[in-house]
């Protein structure tokens, strides 16, 4: 088994992290600023990896703040001190590849060397093939709705490392109870930054479920599209997404998801379908 801590804690890793973070505008800790941090960058990079190694690292609480969604309603943001921020960097460093070994080729959110032009375009060879008849879905509170310890079996299932899941599930619990929309033990926090590639970990098997019985599927993170050849066909479909989702204790929106024929008059992401091409006889 590999010793992923070890890995995590390396030079390599943590100072690639330290990259990706290096500009945050955020505090280093509660005690600590970037600048501080920035004049004896060795020694702090040096105490995170032995904190790690040690297990003695523990985040600190994670401030939380509301936004107001376009669509009304608002939306709670999570931000961690820039040293968490590393960390989590690191261990997405090494989850991520192994992600990429499983996860479907119709899942394009959040993932690297995937656009949005690329859900786009397979969605639109889709439709080009004849599935003009489309389930666009909407998963009901996704990234609140996802249970945790569902969720962190799908991690230990991936790099079968309890210290890399300890080191998840202490960030989840970084967050305040009060917090959590549906109450503790739900919720992925937006803002964390792993929180995108755990949604797409979590929502893996729907994705294979779909592919076992043959239905031809986009997603992106946590907007999908199931595609039919006929209206029975993709309301067939969406009733397997939703049951895969009621076995991951999620749900579909209904006021939200709806069977569409493809038109420039719906969009996808933002957006606009295609129109049916009307097939010319020879």
């Amino acid at each position: 088994m590999a010793d992923w801590i070890t890995h995590i804690a390396s030079p390599v890793v943590l100072n690639h992290a330290w990259n990706l973070v290096r500009k945050d505008k955020a505090r280093w800790t509660r005690d600590l600023t970037m600048q501080e941090v920035e004049r004896d960058l060795p020694l702090h990079i040096g105490l995170v990896s032995e904190e790690l190694l040690s297990g003695r690292y523990r985040p600190q609480q994670v401030q939380c703040f509301g936004v107001t969604k376009a669509s009304g309603g608002r939306r709670m943001i999570c931000a961690p001190m820039v040293r968490d921020k590393l960390v989590q960097r690191a261990v997405l460093t090494v989850l991520e590849p192994l992600g990429e070994q499983i996860f479907h080729p119709a899942s394009f959110g959040y993932r690297p060397m995937c656009t949005l032009d690329m859900a786009l375009a397979r969605l639109r060879e889709g439709i080009r093939q004849g599935y003009c008849w489309l389930g666009d879905a909407d998963i009901a509170q996704c990234f609140d709705s996802i249970p945790l310890r569902p969720m962190l079996e799908q991690v230990h299932a991936l790099c079968t490392d309890m210290q890399v899941v300890s080191l998840v599930e202490s960030w989840l619990h970084a967050i305040p109870p009060r917090l959590r929309p549906l109450g503790p033990g739900f919720g992925l926090p937006q803002g964390l930054v792993l929180s995108p590639f755990l949604c797409n970990l979590y929502l893996h098997d729907m994705d294979m479920d779909l592919e076992d019985q043959g239905i031809p599927f986009v997603r992106y993170a946590d907007d999908f599209i199931v595609l039919g050849s006929s209206r029975p066909t993709a309301q067939t479909a969406l009733e397997v997404a939703a049951a895969s989702l009621e076995r991951l204790q999620l749900r579909l929106n209904p006021e939200k998801t709806r069977v569409i024929k493809t038109s420039s008059i719906h969009r996808f992401l933002g957006k606009r379908l295609p129109n049916v091409r009307k097939r010319i006889a020879g």
